[in-house]
């Protein structure tokens, strides 16, 4: 390069003498030219401020891709199409500057062919001076990495495919070497396993946090797998601890041992998936069927025929049924003979026709023949789905308890016992009496005697000192204590943390303090919340210092504020030594200054930054580096610093050796990739921007029993139930056009034909702001939407359960009242008008939960008419107002014309928002009910002005069962289902709700309802 410079500066300076021309100059210009034609590098020269192309050899004119006359035209003129990627004017800069530009892997667009194509280079532009020091002309040298570049972007690419593919089924991998004792674990199987990301995992150690029950087990797995007569199949499911023996996940561990010739293992390799979740639900289904197998009622289930197919244990227990063959039988069976009849005539007809049937009737004792009076409620199971009859069912209370007057305290110990809180009673003294189950259960108390105890036995040793002068004095001085305290397991010792609410209990007659209650609520899962952010934060700090690449921040005064492992690992220099101005050591002396120096030029200019230097590396061993940084800005536009990195660019020099090796690498991976993909319980398939499906992996090719071409073609939607697919269509193309997570649940028809249901899930892989492939799975929830049924159906016969007698409780109230008003007992007919009073609001939860339980199976019944709906909301607001004596209820109404809706489940809604605003305002003495017309809606709001909701709750209170927590929480009963419901109904009636708070301000709660037509209809 050297020499070709030297000739062009002879040239120059001949031309400019006016040297006679003469052989001697002639062979030296033919011999420079000859250098050049045949240098295999791509050089050209230009000549003048127009930059005319003197010299260019064939190299440069192939890729300029323009023909052999280019001699004599100007660089401008020939390659128009790069003035407006800037190299017009680099060239321009070059040439009036003087200074030499040199472009590292820059994209180029050149047109070929009358196409505009993308390559990659290195180059220069050298300024060549006359004797003055005058730019004359611009010498240029180029090297083509576009083969090299666009490897790289692939393998790139394909690497994060594949890892994302992983990220997207929450699989984790592994990879043993038995014989090697070598431990290859990704991130997602160490934490799964354990271990932290950052872990380095000795063979020995891998049974370190194993649940001790499960490790014979998985040893024997193992063990199995290790035998190649059993085909090397590993599949096992375990728990894993952590380091204070608490559980951590429940795993399903599945792979396979590959042997060498010797029929020794040489291989084990597998993925690990978290199941915990459905351990979990497969645990509370057992725990409803054990709930309802210990109720006290008789449960059963039958056919429409009436012949029993299932009856719990209580049955068994109470009817002296010792076998299942003996309760299988026709339902009338198991009724006395003078009740036979009104089986046939009366229940069993009603149930088919209305859906139930309620009334006192006899059962028989099989054994003994002893009649046994029960209250039964008989009922018809219609499928949630297609409405069909499915069977029916039957809840019988026994009444002979009743009889003996026991029915009113078994109801009130049966609700509190089902309380999800720990409940517990105790006298003045803190000798506890009664633990309702839920306590029973999380404090490991085995019996109601062995709850028995002094309530100082009950929290951990430290907190007695609490118990002594915090909780009894307060209880003492003032009824009450609320704070967080720590119990502890009485099995194990654990110390469980809860938020706990002491009171007396006073003598509703003398008025005198009798005893103690105790409510509390276990706070482990909301430490285990904060807890996993904690752990995310550090996950973020593991994953920047795994980085291959060195990562820096600056602040805006160009301190260096942060640096990742890798940078302190290179430099064998402490991380703090590098804070501030101290990274520039590192750099080796002739580079330092220049480093410096286009830092701070390019921080007072609030650029990207980027300079090349070496260090000395902590092997003493010198490195090329390429430190880049990107300018930041807050969200005021203010310039915050710089984030970087510094890239070791030392084996550039070997790109085409790394390149082949590269591409073994990636078929490997490409390999890895469909062998780890067939491992994986759920069905992976990946889809092309276009919405086309262009793979599957084996799991979705056993499900439909197809092959891979077949599942991929556009009649893949045939596998869809009929009634799922337009809803899957309609979130599909809305996904592909927003850009947003595709998710759904449909029935899918497997190869047998059979349907199940399943959760659909996909998300985009972008590159560059540039969606490229979907990556989506489909996984079988069918069994968790059985579960759902059980649980929807228990609820109902639950709510249903409860009604009726309620309903009694109430009218026994009203005329004991009645009763003790006529003779005179006024103080006794006060107390049976608040037993009434609570059992309204007992009715209203019963209600609740019976409406929760139509929303559920879709059968929430609407009877729209057309109405006035100002009309409709003044009548609501002059009924409730008369239930508050506190609270004013403003009316601030516009005209809204007629509505075509359910009117009594709108005055519901509007109850609901009303009573709720009166609840949670109870310092302030006015609410205000507006009602408008906007666009095509109209619109009601009710505004309180009481304690308001924190801003992160506001779009949980629509949430099933959900309560704002906080230190008021005692005085607001109720189960959190009023605004479900309510926003329910609403969304039914094709409108919305919404709510507008300021903590400690108060709230507005509105809803709006579509004006459909003409309002004068």
């Amino acid at each position: 390069m050297y020499l070709i410079i030297n000739w062009i500066i002879f040239i120059r300076f001949t031309y400019k003498m006016n040297y006679p021309p003469n052989n001697q100059f002639k062979l030296n210009e033919n011999v420079f030219r000859i250098l050049i034609e045949q240098s295999p590098s791509p050089v050209a020269l230009y000549v003048g401020a127009e930059m005319t192309i003197m010299i260019a050899n064939k190299t440069v004119i192939d890729i300029w891709g323009k023909g052999p006359d280019v001699i004599g035209r100007t660089y401008f003129e020939l390659l128009p199409e790069l003035e407006v990627q800037g190299y017009h004017d680099v060239l321009r800069d070059v040439f009036y500057n003087g200074t030499a530009y040199e472009g590292k892997e820059q994209q180029v667009d050149l047109v070929m062919n009358g196409r505009l194509e993308t390559f990659y280079f290195n180059f220069t532009f050298k300024p060549l001076r006359d004797e003055n020091g005058e730019v004359w002309g611009i010498l240029n040298t180029a090297a083509d990495v576009t083969e090299l570049v666009l490897t790289r972007q692939q393998l790139t690419e394909k690497e994060e495919r594949m890892q994302f593919a992983l990220q997207a089924a929450e699989l984790g991998t592994w990879d043993l070497y038995p014989n090697q004792q070598i431990v290859i674990w990704d991130d997602r199987c160490k934490e799964l396993c354990g271990f932290k990301k950052g872990d380095d995992i000795k063979y020995p150690d891998l049974l370190t946090y194993v649940h001790p029950e499960d490790a014979d087990r998985l040893r024997m797995a193992v063990l199995n797998a290790y035998n190649p007569e059993k085909n090397g199949s590993y599949d096992v499911i375990i728990r894993t601890i952590n380091a204070d023996g608490s559980l951590k996940y429940w795993i399903h561990l599945k792979g396979n041992a590959y042997f060498n010739e010797a029929r020794e293992p040489m291989r084990f390799t597998g993925t690990v998936q978290d199941i915990t979740r459905e351990i979990l639900d497969r645990q509370e289904q057992e725990k409803l069927i054990a709930l309802i197998n210990n109720t006290a009622d008789v449960v059963a289930l039958g056919n429409m025929h009436g012949d029993v197919t299932y009856i719990n244990k209580t049955g068994y227990a109470m009817l002296g049924i010792s076998t299942a063959k003996d309760a299988l039988r026709p339902g009338i069976d198991y009724f006395t003979d003078s009740d036979k009849q009104r089986v046939a005539d009366e229940i069993e007809p009603s149930v088919r026709k209305t859906g139930r049937w309620n009334g006192e009737m006899h059962y028989r004792h099989f054994e003994t023949g002893e009649t046994i009076p029960v209250y039964l409620s008989c009922f018809r199971i219609d499928d949630p789905l297609t409405g069909q009859a499915m069977g029916m069912a039957s809840v019988a209370r026994d009444l002979r308890p009743e009889k003996e007057a026991r029915n009113e305290q078994y109801k009130l110990l049966s609700l509190i016992d089902h309380s999800s809180d720990f409940v517990s009673l105790s006298d003045l003294d803190g000798n506890v009496s009664y633990v309702n189950a839920a306590g029973r259960a999380m404090l490991g108390i085995k019996n109601k005697e062995d709850a028995k105890r002094h309530n100082s036995e009950y929290i951990m040793p430290g907190e007695l000192e609490k118990l002594k002068n915090n909780i009894n004095t307060s209880l003492m001085n003032k009824g009450q204590w609320s704070g967080e305290v720590i119990y502890r397991h009485f099995e194990t010792g654990e110390a469980i943390p809860v938020y706990g609410t002491t009171m007396l209990v006073y003598d509703a007659a003398t008025g005198k303090p009798q005893g103690r209650a105790s409510l509390a609520r276990d706070l482990r899962r909301e430490i285990a919340d904060r807890k996993a952010l904690m752990d995310s934060e550090r996950l973020l700090q593991s994953i920047t210092n795994a980085s291959p690449a060195a990562l820096w921040m600056a602040d805006k005064n160009g301190d260096i504020i942060y640096v990742n492992q890798t940078w302190v690992d290179w430099t064998g220099i402490p991380y703090q030594q590098h804070i501030g101005k101290g990274w520039a050591n590192s750099i080796i002396t002739e580079d330092r200054e220049r480093a410096i120096a286009t830092f701070i030029s390019d921080l007072q200019a609030r650029r990207f930054y980027e300079v090349d230097f070496r260090i000395k590396r902590r092997d003493n061993e010198i490195r090329f580096c390429i430190a880049s940084g990107n300018p930041q800005y807050n969200a005021d536009g203010d310039f915050t610093g710089y984030i970087g990195t510094c890239v070791d660019v030392t084996d550039k020099m070997t790109a085409e050796l790394q390149l082949k090796l590269k591409n073994q690498e990636l078929n490997e991976q490409i390999k890895q990739f469909e062998f780890v993909t067939d491992f994986m319980p759920v069905q992976l398939w990946t889809a092309r921007t276009d919405g086309v499906i262009d793979y599957v992996n084996k799991r979705a090719i056993d499900y439909f029993g197809l092959a891979a071409n077949k599942i991929a073609e556009p009649d893949w939607l045939d596998g869809i139930h009929p009634e799922d697919q337009p809803g899957c269509i309609e979130a599909w193309n809305t996904a592909f056009a927003t850009g947003n997570i595709y998710q759904y649940e449909f029935r899918l028809k497997d190869k047998a034909g059979n349907y199940k249901w399943h959760l659909t899930r996909a998300l985009p892989f972008i590159i560059d702001g540039k969606t490229i492939k979907w990556f989506g799975t489909n996984t079988d929830i069918d069994e968790q939407k059985q579960l759902q049924r059980q649980k929807d159906d228990f609820l109902g016969i639950a709510s249903h359960e409860l009604k009726t007698p309620v309903t009694s409780i109430k009218a026994y109230a009203q005329v004991l009242g009645a009763m003790l008003e006529r003779e005179g007992e006024h103080k006794k007919a006060e107390m049976v008008l608040r037993m009434d009073a609570q059992v309204n609001r007992l009715t209203n939860l019963i209600g609740d939960l019976l409406d929760v339980t139509k929303i559920n199976s879709g059968r929430l019944q609407f009877n729209k008419t057309w109405f006035d709906f100002n009309s409709a909301v003044k009548e609501t607001v002059e009924d409730l107002q008369h239930t508050t004596q506190k609270h004013k209820l403003v009316e601030d109404f516009s005209a809204t014309g007629k509505i075509y809706s359910d009117r009594d489940r709108i005055n519901q809604v509007i109850t609901n928002l009303i009573t709720n605003a009166i609840k949670y305002s109870p310092h302030t003495d006015k609410i205000i009910i507006s009602t408008r017309v906007e666009g095509n809606e109209a619109i009601v709001c009710v505004q309180d002005f009481g304690i308001g909701i924190p801003e992160d709750k506001k779009d949980k209170v629509f949430e099933q069962f959900y309560r704002v927590s906080g230190n008021k929480q005692h005085t607001f009963p109720g189960l959190g289902l009023g605004l479900y419901i309510s926003s329910e109904i609403i969304k039914r009636e094709g409108g919305r709700m919404w709510v507008n708070s300021v903590e400690g301000k108060g709230s507005t709660f509105c809803f709006a309802l579509p004006v459909n037509g003409d309002s004068n209809s």
